[in-house]
């Protein structure tokens, strides 16, 4: 551990709790939620590096500015335990941080879709709609209320929770020696999660057909059969390699949406 080091007080804790509530107000298509998980962060880093030390506080947020998404009531908790690591070892532990976050994201991500959209919505906002049928916006307000009744506490209790025992977690593991065995499983787990999503995130559909007589051969039909998805692989790919050849992603993404609508626009591509 770094001696420079400052304690993380209860009240950087209940300030990072501030800001993650609005934690996706600055979502991006770039980098998802980094943005809203740096601002979360800031009260943290400041208690730890302080004013003087701004190239290792710099360094540190430039590292908490990589691609991160996740679901919004679980960033609290990933952004505890990174806070707790920050707070143990630093910028000396930088890989090992983003890894951890990589390897939280994308089963809490799953988890908070399965409880929060998918279950908690739903219930919300059945039992409001119960109270607007005749009009008003009762039953919506008593939606919201319900929802954030339980949606807030899981954040505020996620997040202290992940710092108080991602601190204790850490210590525990460094003694052992598995963090660094713990932070490449986490890594490898997360990226095959993020691979996964690639024909989920990614959809690219051919509108070309050829007619032979009676016989329709759709060229979408015929690439589904054969090798499903690999088109969305591809094209994830060749975006992979452009960025690193340092051209930029919302540049990409500008070119990626004008050619898809010369290509609708021509046949070549379809939105059905």
């Amino acid at each position: 551990m770094s001696e420079h080091k400052n304690a993380i007080t209860k009240g950087d804790v209940n300030k990072m709790f501030g800001r993650a509530l609005m934690y996706g107000a600055s979502w991006n298509y770039e980098r998802m939620q980094n943005l809203g998980f740096l601002y979360m962060m800031v009260p943290a880093l400041r208690r730890v590096y302080g004013s003087k030390d701004k190239d290792e506080m710099a360094t540190a947020m430039k590292r908490h500015l990589e691609f991160f998404n996740t679901h919004q009531t679980a960033a609290p908790f990933i952004g505890g335990v990174a806070a707790a690591m920050e707070e143990e070892e630093g910028n000396e532990a930088g890989s090992a941080i983003s890894g951890i976050k990589v390897g939280l994201m994308g089963p809490l991500a799953g988890v908070g879709d399965s409880l929060i959209w998918l279950t908690l919505v739903p219930i919300c906002f059945s039992i409001g709609a119960s109270y607007s049928q005749e009009g008003g916006l009762i039953g919506v307000l008593l939606a919201l209320l319900l929802i954030n009744i339980i949606n807030v506490p899981l954040k505020f209790f996620g997040l202290k929770f992940g710092y108080s025992s991602g601190s204790k977690f850490i210590q525990e593991s460094a003694a052992r020696g598995t963090l660094d065995k713990i932070t490449s499983m986490a890594t490898a787990l997360g990226l095959v999660l993020v691979g996964g999503l690639i024909p989920m995130m990614v959809s690219v559909t051919f509108g070309l057909s050829f007619t032979q007589g009676d016989l329709t051969v759709s060229l979408q039909e015929i690439l589904t059969n054969l090798l499903p998805g690999v088109v969305p692989m591809l094209l994830t790919l060749a975006m992979c390699k452009l960025v690193r050849k340092g051209k930029s992603p919302v540049v990409l993404i500008v070119c990626v949406l004008i050619a898809a609508v010369l290509l609708t626009m021509c046949g070549v591509l379809t939105t059905a």
